[in-house]
Formats: C-alpha cells, sequence, structure tokens
C-alpha cells in the first residue's frame, strides 16, 4: 500500500510546475533521512523524560507533567529565531549545526549533567535544526510538488518514531536511562558527517529555491495563517499529552498485558507512528474518494482529537470503579490513539503545507518559525494542565481536554471564507 500523503494534505491549490531536477529529489531523499533520525532520537527522550523525572529525580507526577510541558514548549519556541540565523549563514548550516547541538545536549544527559543544561543545549539545536528543516522540505519544490514533498516527510517523521518506544522501554528496561540518551546521542552525531558530506548539495540548491504559485492578496494569506494559529495551540496541547498524561495513565490505570504481551508505557509512542503509517493509506483512499475542503480536514482532525480526549474520560471513569487497583484494558488507550493519529493525519502535515504555500517568501521563514511557536504554545498549556492531573479526577480532566479540542472546530469554521479565497476554492 502507497503512504502517499497527498489526499491528506491541502492540494486546493495545484498549478503546473515542470518536473523537480534530480538534485531536488536527492536533496528530499537527505531531509527525510535526517528527519527520520532526529525524530527516532527525539521520540525516546519524548518517552521517557517523565519517567526520568519522576523515578531518577524523584520529581512528583505533577511537577513532571509540569517541566515536560516547559520542556517541548522550549523545543518549539526557539525556531522562531532559527530562520533569522539561516539568513545569515545558510539554511543548510544552521540545520547541521542544530544537530550537533542536539547531539551534545543528548550526550550530557548520558553523562548526567544537570538537565536544565541539557535542555538548554538541546533547545538552541532545536531551534536552528527544526523549523528550517521544515521550511526546506517547501523550498526545494515547486507548489504543486510539496504535497507529495511534505507527504514523504511526514512518512519519515514516523517511520524514524516507529521503533522509538520499543527501544526506549527495552533501553530503560535493561540498561536505564543514560544509556537511552546515549543512543540518542549516537543517531543525532551521525547527521553532522553527512550534512557535511552534501554541504555542496544544498548550497547550489539554495541559490535557486522554488517560488509559490499564490492566490489572494499578500494580507489575506498571511492573515489566514494567523487565524489558524488558536487551532495548532489546542490541537498540540491535546495531541502532545501522550507523553504526560498518556504516559502516567499507562502506568498506572492500563493492565501492563494485552493477551499475554507486555507492554511498557514507552511502546505507545510506537504504537502511535505505526497507526499513522497504517491509517496513511486507508484515510487517503478515503479523502480520494470523498474528496474534502482543507477547512473541512482541520473540523474532522480536531473531532477526531475531542473524541480521542472523551474516549480517556470514559476510560478514567471506568478505572475509578474498577478492582485490582483501578486498571482498565490497554484497548481503551488504543482506540484513543487510533482517533488521535487520524487526527494528525487532518491537522499536522497540513498545517505545515499549508505556511509553506500561503507565506509570502519574503516571510516564510518567520511564519513557519510562528507556526512552530503556536505549537509551542501548545506545549506550554500541556505542561499548565499537567497541574491538574493530581488534583482532579482523570475523567475531569480528559473531559478539559475534549472540550478544549471542540472548541477548535468553530475556530476552523469562521476562517472558511478566507482559506476558500486564498486557496482558490471555487464557489
Amino acid at each position: 500500500m502507497s503512504t502517499d500523503l497527498s489526499a491528506v494534505i491541502p492540494s486546493d491549490v495545484a498549478q503546473p510546475s515542470p518536473r523537480p531536477p534530480s538534485d531536488a529529489k536527492l536533496a528530499s531523499l537527505v531531509v527525510c533521512i535526517v528527519v527520520a533520525i532526529e525524530r527516532f532520537s527525539f521520540h525516546i527522550l519524548f518517552a521517557l523524560f517523565v519517567l526520568f523525572l519522576t523515578e531518577e529525580h524523584k520529581l512528583s507526577e505533577q511537577q513532571a507533567t509540569l517541566h515536560f510541558g516547559l520542556f517541548l514548549s522550549v523545543m518549539y519556541f526557539t525556531p522562531f529565531v532559527g530562520g533569522a540565523v539561516a539568513d545569515l549563514f545558510g539554511r543548510w548550516r544552521t540545520i547541521v549545526s542544530g544537530a550537533a547541538l542536539i547531539a551534545i545536549g543528548y550526550l550530557a544527559l548520558a553523562l548526567g549533567l544537570s538537565v536544565a543544561f541539557c535542555v538548554v543545549t538541546l533547545a538552541a539545536g532545536v531551534g536552528l535544526f527544526k523549523g528550517n528543516l521544515t521550511a526546506l522540505v517547501g523550498a526545494l519544490l515547486p507548489s504543486r510538488e510539496r504535497d507529495a514533498a511534505y507527504s514523504r516527510f511526514y512518512v519519515a517523521v514516523n517511520l524514524g518514531a516507529l521503533p522509538s518506544g520499543i527501544s526506549a522501554g527495552w533501553l530503560h528496561s535493561h540498561y536505564g536511562f543514560r544509556t537511552a540518551f546515549l543512543v540518542c546521542f549516537v543517531a543525532m552525531a551521525l547527521i553532522v558527517p553527512l550534512g557535511v558530506l552534501k554541504q555542496s548539495l544544498f548550497d547550489v540548491l539554495q541559490q535557486q529555491e522554488a517560488a509559490s504559485h499564490q492566490t489572494g492578496s499578500e494580507g489575506d494569506r498571511i492573515l489566514a495563517i494567523l487565524g489558524l494559529l488558536p487551532v495548532a495551540m489546542v490541537f498540540f496541547c491535546a495531541f502532545y499529552q501522550s507523553g504526560s498524561s498518556l504516559t502516567l495513565f499507562a502506568k498506572h490505570n492500563i493492565h501492563s498485558t494485552l493477551l499475554g504481551v507486555p507492554i511498557a508505557p514507552p511502546v505507545y509512542q510506537s504504537l502511535q507512528a505505526a497507526l499513522v503509517l497504517g491509517l496513511t493509506p486507508v484515510l487517503n483512499a478515503s479523502f480520494r474518494r470523498w474528496p474534502c475542503s482543507t477547512r473541512n480536514k482541520l473540523m474532522i482532525g480536531m473531532g477526531l482529537c475531542a473524541l480521542s480526549c472523551l474516549v480517556m474520560s470514559d476510560a478514567a471513569t471506568v478505572a475509578s470503579f474498577a478492582g485490582r487497583g483501578g486498571r482498565v484494558s490497554p484497548l481503551w488507550l488504543i482506540g484513543s490513539y487510533t482517533l488521535l493519529s487520524v487526527a494528525e493525519l487532518c491537522v499536522s502535515p497540513l498545517g505545515f503545507s499549508l505556511v509553506s504555500k500561503l507565506a509570502p517568501p519574503k516571510f516564510a521563514g518567520l511564519l513557519m518559525g510562528l507556526w512552530m511557536a503556536a505549537i509551542a504554545m501548545g506545549n506550554l498549556g500541556t505542561g499548565l494542565l499537567g497541574i491538574l492531573w493530581m488534583r482532579w479526577s482523570h475523567a475531569a480532566f480528559f473531559g478539559l481536554l475534549t472540550a478544549l479540542s471542540a472548541s477548535a472546530i468553530p475556530l476552523v469554521w469562521m476562517q472558511r471564507h478566507r482559506l476558500d479565497r486564498v486557496l482558490g476554492v471555487a464557489k
């Protein structure tokens, strides 16, 4: 089955363009390899960070979830300034430098250095790396080719994340946290020589970055992006609960086996990536059979996100009445992750593709960084809501997330006319 996301990512604007040069295709392949390696490393840390803080540093679960949200928000705020650095020193050089800093951050964690120092180093590296790599996907190819490019990019993201949860669980249980972080360091360190070897390729391509065919006024396109920032905030606030409240719920309230097969909490991170890869062709075929506009895909995604949180609210209610320590079947969490994975496919890659297509070229880096900053605000919300994890019942906590996710649907609806206009959708 094909893992093409072209039916999921918006194709409202389809202008003829020449076949991309082989150099651009090679560069796109390199970018996919790099992001897969980086996501593998990041999701090992993502799966273990809350457990690392509670077990190794003896923080309470409330403190750990707050720190987790702050960590994620910092990771996504720093790309806002990464684009300006790339304008001065070149995008690919900036990306490779960011990879080196990220590797140093993981090495510092493996050596047991201050968590604050490690987070600052990782944040600086991510600031140089993440936003610029995402923007590079859109810059390499003309507008018509960008849907397929972001499709491959997002598949690469999830291929990298796929083994991370299983790897994290196995490394943690057999060798401890520091060995797991050392593996992250080794993986990220591999990017640096690859980046140096391909420097000349990206130097040439940067001189001839592809331009978008854009409809609507520049102001309308910018307002369309700005109007969707709250949607990104709300979605990622709920989405990144997978590394905090969902991990803690899996640890304390989900049976540790399913049909006799043990499932450690970090393994659910691999499950989520596997679901994205498996559901992609299904969703792709569905949207080909029943075409759907960009705004409707966003509203479907937010509706499924709300439904995912509602499933967890029901699971928490059942757990509160269950015997044997208040544990329920892993099928509850698997069902929630399934809904969340479809929601992710409707919202996350679509958002990056929209920014790439709509941003005026002179503001492309800034607006991609602003989209990352909106994700950061959602991540901060993940941590702030963590304060309520120990104060509220788990059912009420997930009920709040359900309401927040559902509130994004009218936000998209209010943007429908502007989105149709700037994407050139016929009335």
